[in-house]
């Protein structure tokens, strides 16, 4: 008895009934609607108004490309732009490195009483606000009272100047930045660890696989994932650098802290320059674009198990 192949043939595409789409598209409404009013309308007011002298209180004047001109080639811009990207070079490796440094601690760690707590310990910074993290740390680096300081005169080394110090100012926000974003990073690397298959390290264990070996060809490459997601976040939190310096330098010493957002902030609702705020927004905008989609091309692995 034969039996009729009722299955498209290669390359068709198989139409959906009208109601399940129609169904798909009511779940994606809520979230289509948001997006549209809290992003795409923004982004295109922020599109018309670089192109005009704008202040909120009146002044609508057309100027054409101004405003990218004068924003291009500011030593105010360009200074914002070194800080923040000086400070996502230091905070964003040294706080992946040492994320993953803790993570394969605690995947390593067999102890499980007591290992809750120190979890949370780890944890309890990214519960803070970066606002309280910097009233935190502003004690902290004190240089005439501070933990830090006190310390290193203990260990017969002299006592630094951190924030108050130009060349010290964007490293120690980024000493700040890392303690408060590591705990997030560890708990995402932690459950990729815990999802790699232990068959994998037995394996390699019978080859004659040594730790270092293990770690290089199986836990990296099966980890990549999360590490590409931990990379990706701390790139645009760390770019989008704010409350750190705002609270605990005000931009100091002579603006070497002073970052893109800070910028922005000051020339929208300080200077009432809109205009050029619009274009620190925009710029800031494709050079996140563009880092995010170079971290995904560089560091994403396919792997196939």
């Amino acid at each position: 008895m034969t039996t009729l192949d009722t299955r498209p043939a290669y390359g068709a595409t198989r139409r959906r009934p009208i109601g399940t789409t129609l169904k798909a598209y009511g779940f994606l409404t809520p979230a289509l609607f948001f997006v549209v009013v809290l992003f795409l309308i923004p982004l295109g007011f922020n599109i018309l108004i670089s192109f005009f002298d704008w202040s909120i209180i009146g002044r609508r004047e057309f100027i054409g490309l101004e405003n990218y001109i004068d924003v291009a080639t500011s030593e105010r811009f360009l200074n914002a732009a070194g800080n923040t990207v000086a400070f996502t070079a230091i905070g964003v490796p040294v706080g992946v490195v040492l994320s993953l440094v803790v993570a394969l601690g605690f995947n390593a760690l067999t102890i499980s009483r007591g290992s809750g707590f120190i979890r949370a310990l780890y944890f309890a910074p990214v519960v803070a606000s970066l606002t309280a993290v910097a009233f935190v740390w502003l004690w902290i680096f004190n240089p005439a009272y501070g933990l830090a300081n006190s310390v290193l005169e203990g260990l017969g080394i002299p006592g630094q100047k951190w924030l108050t110090s130009e060349s010290q100012v964007i490293p120690s926000l980024a000493v700040m930045y890392v303690w408060a974003r590591l705990g997030f990073n560890v708990i995402i690397l932690v459950a990729g660890l815990h999802a790699i298959d232990k068959s994998y390290y037995e394996a390699a264990r019978l080859d004659g696989a040594g730790p270092f070996r293990m770690f290089w060809s199986i836990t990296l490459p099966l980890l990549n994932r999360q590490l590409v997601l931990v990379i990706s976040v701390e790139v645009m939190n760390a770019l989008k650098l704010f409350e750190l310096p705002f609270v605990a330098t005000k931009g100091g010493p002579t603006g070497s802290s002073r970052s893109i957002v800070m910028e922005i902030y000051e020339l929208a609702f300080k200077m009432d320059r809109w205009g050029e705020a619009a274009v620190y927004v925009l710029f800031f905008f494709a050079f996140l674009i563009v880092v995010t989609a170079l971290i995904r091309k560089l560091f994403t692995r396919d792997i196939s198990e």
